[in-house]
């Protein structure tokens, strides 16, 4: 949300599937429609204010090109007929402001999804002064997952994008998936005095028993042999 204000309903929950643009949540309306009702007061000050200025500068351009008034007083006119219009492009930004601030307090879903989290409850109060506080947490498409991997810097350079990587879990501790390397981040990170990069991994989830925020036990394959003779180690021992 872009505006602060106490919740006055909620219409989602967690694990509920949303569409873009439904409303989730509304905030307490009558602070912000009274902004609103004092901008259009502001206006319709501001038009009567200038309909006003127009009359007194038709009096005296009259008066002027007779020559019973000094240019000062022409000048006055027409300075005041700026004031006016001026005021009134205010009044309207403000207008414009506030019925922006109204439709704020409607919280739609920007995306269509599964909500993995809700941060409020009604009643609560929320605070947008300094930064944007986040309501609800939306996962667009859960078929469709990443795995964000720490690789330290010895190991991060036989890692290539496009590489296949097998990983489990240990709610499936029996089953391996398979994703693809995707991407390695640059901005590297220090853990324990050690280096590390994130490599970012696709998955596909089509069945949808991988979830958000769980560890994955991940192997990327850097190198491949197809038809090798292997032989056992103890041969090699005498």
């Amino acid at each position: 949300t872009q505006v602060s204000g106490t919740v006055q309903s909620l219409y989602a929950d967690f694990n509920d599937r949303v569409r873009s643009g439904q409303v989730l949540a509304k905030l307490d309306p009558p602070l912000f429609q009274a902004a609103l009702e004092q901008s259009r007061a502001k206006l319709a000050n501001a038009e009567a204010t200038l309909r006003l200025a127009e009359a007194n500068a038709g009096r005296t351009r009259a008066l002027f090109e007779k020559g019973y008034v000094a240019r000062a007083d022409w000048d006055q006119a027409v300075q005041a007929i700026g004031v006016g219009r001026a005021q009134v492009d205010a009044a309207r930004a403000e207008i414009l402001r506030d019925q922006t601030n109204l439709r704020y307090s409607v919280i739609v879903s920007p995306v269509s999804g599964i909500v993995v989290s809700r941060n409020v409850d009604v009643g609560q109060t929320v605070a947008a002064s300094f930064q944007t506080p986040v309501l609800f947490t939306i996962a667009e498409n859960l078929k469709r997952m990443q795995i964000d991997t720490t690789v330290a810097e010895a190991d991060v350079g036989g890692i290539k994008v496009g590489q296949v990587a097998t990983f489990t879990v240990d709610a499936f501790p029996g089953r391996e998936y398979r994703g693809q390397v995707r991407q390695i981040r640059l901005n590297s990170q220090v853990l324990q005095n050690v280096v590390t990069y994130n490599v970012v991994i696709d998955v596909a989830n089509p069945d949808e028993t991988l979830l958000p925020g769980r560890t994955a036990f991940v192997n990327v394959a850097i190198a491949s042999r197809d038809a090798v003779l292997r032989i056992p180690l103890s041969a090699l021992r005498y």
